[in-house]
C-alpha cells in the first residue's frame, strides 16, 4: 500500500518504509525524496527533526528502489526523467489515461510528474480499480484491506475508505481522486490548492451520480470535515456550491 500512499509519517508507516527499504538492502539514505516531518501532528511534535523516511511518499520511493533492483537499473538515478523506471513510469500513465504525455515537471517529492487533464486523470483511476489486470487488482485490494496504510488514522482518505469501500487519494495543490471498485471514478482539482474541500467534492460527484449515499457522505463528513470555528466554537461549514458539477 505504501508505494502509492502519501502516508502520515507515523511510527507504523516509517517502519514498513523501513522494511521496504531492508528488503531490498537498502538504508534511509538512498532514498532520494527530501527529509520532512511527518504529516501526523502527534508524530510530528516527538520527531527530532526532519527525516527521509517520515516524508510522506517515503513508500513510493522505496518501492522505485525496489523495481530498479529487481530489474538490474541503476539505483542512483532513479529519478532522472530519462531512467528506465521513470520512462515505465510514463508509458503506464498514458496507457491509463489515454492522454500522451508532453511536458515533465518535479514533484515536491522530487520524483518526474506527468501533467494530465481532470479526464485523463479520472480514466486512469476508473482503470485502476476496475482491476482488469493482476497488479491493478492486487493494489485495488490492498488499499481496501489496510486503507490505514494509504493516509493514516482518522484521515479524510482512511475514513472515505473504510466507511463506504471508496478507493481514495489526496494529492498535491488540492488534487484528490476516488474511485469505486469495479466502476466510476472522480477527479477533483480545488483552485486554492487547498485540501479541505476535496474529500467534500469528490464525495459529492459521486453521490450526484447515484454512486454513494448522502448518509454515506455525511458520515465520512462528520468524521473528517473540517471544522470553521469562532472564539473556538462551530460558527460554520465547508459546503458544495452551485459551482460544482
Amino acid at each position: 500500500v505504501l508505494s502509492t500512499a502519501s502516508h502520515a509519517g507515523t511510527a507504523a508507516h516509517q517502519a514498513i518504509a523501513q522494511h521496504m527499504l531492508e528488503s531490498f538492502d537498502h538504508v534511509e539514505a538512498d532514498l532520494g525524496c527530501p527529509p520532512d516531518l511527518p504529516f501526523d501532528r502527534a508524530t510530528a511534535r516527538t520527531a527530532d527533526g526532519p527525516r527521509r523516511l517520515a516524508m510522506n511518499c517515503s513508500g513510493k520511493h522505496a518501492a522505485m528502489l525496489a523495481a530498479c533492483r529487481v530489474n538490474g537499473w541503476d539505483e542512483r538515478s532513479y529519478l532522472d526523467v530519462d531512467h528506465p523506471l521513470q520512462q515505465r513510469v510514463r508509458t503506464t500513465v498514458e496507457e491509463y489515461t489515454a492522454e500522451t504525455v508532453d511536458l515533465v515537471g518535479t514533484d515536491g517529492c522530487g520524483a518526474p510528474v506527468f501533467p494530465l487533464t481532470l479526464t485523463g486523470l479520472a480514466r486512469g483511476i476508473a482503470g485502476v480499480v476496475a482491476r482488469a489486470d493482476a497488479d491493478s487488482a492486487a493494489l485495488t485490494d490492498a488499499v481496501l484491506a489496510h486503507p490505514w496504510a494509504l493516509d493514516g488514522v482518522g484521515r479524510a482518505n482512511t475514513v472515505t475508505i473504510e466507511q463506504l469501500g471508496v478507493f481514495a487519494k489526496l494529492g498535491a495543490e488540492g488534487v484528490m481522486v476516488m474511485g469505486l471498485p469495479g466502476g466510476a471514478a472522480v477527479a477533483v482539482k480545488t483552485l486554492d490548492g487547498a485540501q479541505r474541500a476535496g474529500t467534500l467534492a469528490a464525495l459529492t460527484l459521486l453521490q450526484r451520480n447515484g454512486l454513494v449515499t448522502a448518509e454515506g457522505v455525511a458520515g465520512v463528513m462528520a468524521a473528517t470535515g473540517e471544522q470553521v470555528l469562532g472564539g473556538g466554537v462551530p460558527v460554520g461549514a465547508v459546503r458544495a456550491g452551485a459551482g460544482l458539477r
